[in-house]
């Protein structure tokens, strides 16, 4: 099958009908992408990472079909983000050594917390702790230039509960590093940072607010639909590996 190249961010939306996967990480109009086997694949920003990936978009058998058909286009050691099931796939000289993760996206404000009104704006040098008891890998840091508002809720000791707005694509907001401290867990306070952030992107303009998490979080799935969000996309990351044939 015949692939067609494609060679503007209008053209990778309109592949896709516009996901709010694909929406958020293109940041620019101008955009190398390609589509055949009724597959997507496109150069583009990973929006937590914020690094540049070969994003693809359609059933696994499809986009192995396409990548197949790529893979003297792609560099060894690109960093591809495919959905899960894809990589066993791919032709036996092409391996993806990666991680499994969701993208989760809501297009209306989630329902009101209790705690809601407790969250406020936040300084960076406050997060700092609070991640590294909570969630020190998480992907956005206390100084990361990248984030563009940090909010959370206060408590006796500190600061209880965060999250980030890294927003960077048109009308997608974006939120990050969602984190509780352990003593304070189980008390609603990530429905309520989760909530009121997505809340105030929604006033700010966007459409649609987006988040990923590792397939592996279990809790943050459960509040993730509990307020309301999709995840109806399940993808691996990691480098492209392409071995010798012979």
């Amino acid at each position: 099958m015949a692939v067609t190249v494609l060679t503007s961010a209008a053209e990778v939306l309109l592949a896709t009908d516009h996901d709010p996967y694909v929406r958020g990480s293109l940041r620019a109009p101008e955009v190398t992408g390609w589509t055949g086997h009724g597959a997507v694949a496109w150069r583009a920003t990973d929006p937590e990472e914020r690094v540049g990936y070969l994003m693809s978009l359609g059933e696994p058998a499809q986009v192995a079909a396409l990548l197949a058909d790529l893979i003297n286009e792609i560099p060894h050691n690109t960093r591809v983000t495919m959905p899960r099931g894809t990589p066993p796939l791919l032709p036996a000289w092409v391996a993806v050594d990666g991680t499994d993760w969701e993208f989760w996206w809501v297009d209306a404000p989630m329902p009101s917390q209790l705690l809601e009104p407790e969250v406020v704006d936040v300084l960076p040098e406050e997060v700092a702790p609070l991640l590294s008891a909570a969630s020190p890998t998480a992907s956005a840091q206390a100084d990361d230039p990248h984030v563009r508002r940090w909010v959370g809720v206060h408590g006796p000791g500190g600061l209880l509960a965060c999250a980030a707005d890294t927003s960077g694509a048109t009308g997608v907001g974006h939120l990050s590093s969602i984190a509780v401290h352990p003593s304070a867990r189980g008390q609603g306070l990530g429905a309520a940072v989760t909530a009121a952030l997505a809340r105030r992107l929604f006033e700010d303009g966007a459409d649609v607010v987006t988040l990923a998490m590792y397939a592996d979080n279990v809790a943050g799935g459960s509040l993730y639909r509990h307020l309301g969000m999709h995840n109806d996309h399940h993808f691996t990351s990691g480098p492209l590996q392409v071995r010798s044939r012979w």
